[in-house]
């Protein structure tokens, strides 16, 4: 199997291995103390989402509503917004360091993160590669920016935040699969290299 794939199939594993454990913690109400309310106002937001549906407000009613709701929603997901960052660091830093360049994913698939000369790789290096690859920046900002700005500006930043997101990811996936040795952007940001074992 090429390695472009196994390092794709590991990240796919990877992902959705924390995004099992966010997920479950995030749902559980003495952690998330904002989940009941979360539920609550996205139902609200689905009754306008319906009204809209049914031609029962306009669009300039609906887009109102739902900068509103956009911004109380990305409040009241704070909590598991913070669950989501701390999870992909402490699975993807700790288990690059535990295990030495892989994590479940790369085990199953016989691959590894080393530097350039094919050492190992530091605790620091591990971090700025999962900011890189895994959008937690993204996730982060979006904190950031719901407790600090109003409504209509963090609807634009956050619309804003979420399509740098997308393109930097973007990126670093086309830079995987176009590069003959496979290495991505944040691979030569972060001088690493995924190497088959054998």
């Amino acid at each position: 199997m090429k390695l472009k794939i196994k390092r794709f199939i590991a990240f796919i594993i990877d992902i959705f291995i924390v995004s099992i454990i966010s997920e479950a913690l995030s749902n559980v109400s003495f952690i998330n103390i904002y989940k009941d309310q979360y539920i609550e106002t996205y139902g609200e937001y689905q009754e306008i989402y319906d009204e809209f549906s049914n031609e029962n407000i306009t669009l300039e009613e609906y887009n109102n509503k739902v900068i509103y709701y956009n911004y109380e929603l990305s409040k009241l997901s704070i909590i598991s917004n913070s669950i989501f960052i701390i999870i992909f660091i402490a699975y993807f830093v700790g288990a690059n360091c535990l295990y030495e360049g892989q994590t479940l994913g790369k085990k199953l698939m016989n691959i590894k993160i080393v530097n350039e000369n094919n050492k190992k790789v530091s605790a620091w290096i591990y971090l700025l590669r999962t900011i890189l690859i895994t959008g937690i920046s993204g996730t982060f900002l979006l904190i950031i920016s719901v407790l600090i700005f109003k409504e209509d500006l963090f609807y634009t930043l956050s619309y804003i935040i979420c399509l740098l997101q997308y393109i930097s990811q973007l990126i670093i996936g086309i830079s995987i699969i176009v590069n003959k040795n496979g290495k991505g952007l944040h691979d030569w940001i972060c001088k690493t290299k995924v190497i088959e074992l054998n």
